[in-house]
């Protein structure tokens, strides 16, 4: 996500990339927007991240704070099944099998809306950005599609290999398939 977001001398990012950190963004963005409430916040998160932390969209109807929050939907705990993964291990138990948060938003009175096609983002974007209190923009993404650092290192791609041995010896030949046409061919 950093990755897209440049820097512009009139934007903020707070980030924790320490191994192992869930659900940080949304909490984090809340306060952020108490203590900032004349500045537009946006919080970046995973869709593991906002259900862990499901609640606190009442908060925000029932406080109205006009925090904007995206939503990654990859239907997993993404940077734990990439750690995994970078280790040489089967993904396991990282599956999520999310409701429509969307529908979720909506029901508790947050404005809503959900993309599945990449012609679908950037009129929602403008749609989210531009309402007036808390609004959450559900986007699917791609599972596959691989966080790379800015400097890979040789034991990481090892690892990865180790990962893709292991996957196809235990059937899971599509699991491999999908990750490399996802980094390497639809770019």
């Amino acid at each position: 996500m950093l990755l897209h977001i440049h820097a512009n001398g009139q934007r903020r990012t707070l980030s924790s990339l320490v191994h192992g950190t869930m659900a940080n963004a949304y909490p984090q963005a809340i306060g952020i927007q108490e203590a900032f409430p004349e500045r537009q916040v946006i919080a970046m998160c995973g869709d593991g991240g906002l259900t862990m932390l499901m609640g606190d969209l009442l908060t925000l109807k029932q406080e109205k704070v006009p925090l904007n929050i995206v939503v990654y939907n990859n239907s997993s705990l993404g940077f734990v099944e990439l750690e995994q993964k970078v280790e040489g291990l089967l993904d396991s138990y990282t599956d999520l099998e999310n409701p429509d948060f969307n529908k979720l938003a909506q029901a508790m009175g947050i404005w809503g809306k959900r993309v599945e096609e990449a012609h679908e983002l950037k009129p929602a974007i403008t749609e989210w950005l531009n309402h007036d209190g808390p609004a959450l923009l559900d986007v699917k993404v791609n599972r596959m599609e691989l966080v790379m650092p800015p400097k890979v290192a040789a034991g990481e791609v090892a690892s990865t290999a180790l990962y893709s041995t292991k996957a196809v010896l235990n059937g899971r030949m599509e699991d491999v398939v999908d990750l490399v046409k996802s980094n390497f061919f639809e770019r």
